[in-house]
């Protein structure tokens, strides 16, 4: 099962279509849900940094301009984040679901994406967002010093950190928005497929879109933090797991003991219980089958998951 090409396309779809296919010969009856993306978010953002920078640069001489560019450019792109606000083309994109065959009062549901995300070097910054948005914020101070009187040499050399800053974020953005497609890596939605077949109280979802559409798909999930457990699965060059639940992180570390534990939290998830596993081929199929077995066993020997307030 090839992890599919760039999001939103004809290509997306059809690999969609196949892992369904593949998924109903492990006995699973999958579906097809449409989601509504915009995948061209880097530019938009990448148009507010280019802003900031002008802004930087007006407010030298006329700093009502550029706190006006710098304001605006700041909400802009705070509001828009990773495509909320409806700017550009709205694009859909394929999630395949397939429902567990032995439904369970918690639900292990385990998530791998469909497509294959552009090589950007964005891709390396952590919290590229929060960048954008500090830039832009001590641009914007920057300027309402100016409105007030403020000058000197000091100041504008405190001014050029957040417009290099920026300069940078447009480059990378505008490269983000146009990169070429990662390498091929079947790992995941071949443990995936693997999960379908030997566990049939998990829940499987392969997921078009990337981040944007994860978190789309988490947005739309309506059940209780309590009832649910989320798996992602990743590729990777070297076996590894994340997770800020303190019972997954103690489950995950028994399963499995030789896998690397990485820093943060495993998806945008909210309350609800949450790990990711990445591996190469084969390693990570091994990795995601022991996990959802010592899960589904804890979770039937058990009440519940440890509370959802633990993720925070």
């Amino acid at each position: 099962m090839e992890r599919g090409p760039l999001a939103c396309t004809d290509a997306e779809r059809r690999a969609a279509l196949a892992l369904a296919a593949r998924l109903r010969e492990r006995g699973r009856a999958p579906r097809l849900e449409a989601r509504w993306v915009r995948p061209g978010w880097p530019a938009w953002q990448a148009l507010c940094a280019a802003a900031g920078v002008i802004a930087s640069v007006l407010s030298v001489r006329h700093a009502l301009t550029g706190l006006i560019v710098a304001a605006a450019a700041l909400v802009l792109s705070a509001v828009h984040g990773r495509g909320r606000v409806p700017l550009g083309r709205a694009r859909a994109t394929q999630d395949v679901v397939a429902p567990a065959r032995a439904p369970a009062r918690v639900a292990v549901v385990v998530l791998a994406a469909v497509d294959r995300p552009r090589a950007a070097l964005l891709r390396q910054v952590p919290a590229p967002m929060a960048w954008l948005l500090g830039a832009l914020l001590a641009t914007v101070a920057f300027a309402v010093a100016r409105l007030a009187g403020a000058g000197g040499t000091l100041l504008g050399a405190a001014q050029l950190v957040p417009a290099a800053v920026l300069l940078l974020a447009t480059g990378a953005l505008l490269e983000a928005a146009a990169a070429r497609p990662e390498a091929a890596d079947a790992a995941a939605t071949d443990a995936a497929a693997a999960v379908a077949a030997a566990a049939p109280e998990a829940e499987v979802a392969l997921v078009g879109a990337g981040e944007l559409g994860l978190r789309a798909r988490l947005r739309a999930d309506r059940r209780a933090a309590e009832a649910v457990v989320l798996v992602w699965l990743e590729p990777a060059a070297a076996p590894a797991w994340r997770s800020a639940h303190p019972t997954l992180a103690a489950l995950v570390e028994a399963a499995l003991p030789d896998a690397e534990r990485r820093g943060g939290r495993a998806l945008p998830a909210g309350a609800r219980p949450a790990l990711a596993l990445a591996g190469p081929p084969g390693d990570l199929t091994e990795m995601a089958l022991a996990v959802v077995a010592r899960l589904r066993a804890h979770l039937d020997g058990a009440q519940s998951p440890a509370p959802a307030s633990s993720t925070k």
